[in-house]
């Protein structure tokens, strides 16, 4: 009799096995190979080495983590806020005359060679008047707080976003690919060193 149950236990014991390795070997299949990792080096004169993770991401995660980098490099309280739509959308208040006027500005991005994005003015609305960009533009400047690696360029009607300047742990660095708004397509790199 004990044979027949150790043969049983035997049994069951490699059948769950084999539904195990079958049921990995399918989930390893299905599973999106959206991360590719390539050695690559700094591309400006370091020789630090460094692995880039390709990312796919959407508007909605880039709106959270633009307004968390936002507030964490400003330290202060925002008096506007950028979302992403079909463009990046600059929303804030300007104040003439002692009175607040809603201001609402909007720009294509466009992703530069070295993965930094450059911000083309598209439209404006400031209420009812008549302002030229570039005023607004300056004004934005010396009235929002803005992290060190947004540049207002008020004579170009855009904003340069050097993400090469953002500081994020471990040195690593941020590169956009693809940032494509109206099929909510966006691809960055992650840049992570891997030698000191």
């Amino acid at each position: 009799m004990k044979k027949v149950v150790n043969w049983k236990n035997a049994f069951i014991g490699l059948l769950i096995i084999n539904i195990l390795i079958a049921a990995s070997a399918i989930i390893l299949a299905l599973l999106p190979n959206n991360t590719k990792f390539k050695l690559m080096g700094n591309g400006n004169g370091e020789d630090r080495k460094r692995v880039a993770l390709t990312i796919q991401s959407d508007k909605q995660d880039i709106n959270a983590l633009i307004q968390y980098y936002l507030e964490k490099e400003t330290r202060r309280p925002l008096n506007y806020e950028v979302l992403l739509t079909d463009r990046v959308e600059l929303r804030g208040e300007m104040t003439v005359f002692e009175r607040d006027i809603p201001l609402t500005m909007t720009f294509i991005p466009e992703v530069q060679e070295n993965g930094d994005i450059m911000l083309k003015q598209d439209s404006m609305s400031i209420g009812r008047l008549q302002v030229p960009v570039s005023m607004v533009l300056k004004y934005v400047a010396d009235n929002y707080p803005l992290p060190e690696w947004v540049e207002i360029i008020p004579n170009e009607q855009s904003i340069y976003v050097s993400l090469q300047e953002l500081e994020l742990q471990s040195d690593t660095k941020v590169q956009f690919s693809r940032f494509d708004l109206e099929q909510n397509d966006i691809k960055l790199n992650l840049l992570v060193p891997v030698e000191d």
